[in-house]
């Protein structure tokens, strides 16, 4: 998505997801969808973090999810400025725990 845009389309997925109106519901997603699909909303997921940031739509992030999980993870790991995924600390705390089983520390 071209960034002079982006901030726009955040604004208004914002808008449109978070609205108290049932009738938004359909919009939102199928705008999402628009973003998405057609231009390319999450192809720089460091500008798509900047931006949830600065407007505060953390929100956003599940309903990313929705089209594009590997994405979404990518923009929570910028947003909290981990550089990991939720499922690589995991991954990385099993293989721990197994090496210290195997170096007799427990």
């Amino acid at each position: 998505m071209k960034p002079e845009i982006l901030s726009t389309a955040i604004e208004t997925l914002t808008e449109l997801f978070f609205t108290k109106n049932k009738e938004t519901d359909f919009l939102a997603m199928r705008t999402m969808e628009c973003y998405i699909s057609d231009l390319d909303l999450l192809n720089d997921i460091t500008a798509v973090a900047v931006e949830i940031e600065r407007q505060g739509a953390w929100a956003l992030v599940p309903k990313f999810k929705l089209f594009n999980m590997r994405a979404a993870d990518e923009i929570e790991v910028a947003l909290c400025g981990l550089g990991f995924t939720d499922a690589e600390i995991i991954a990385s705390d099993i293989v721990f725990e197994e090496w210290k089983k195997s170096q007799n520390h427990c």
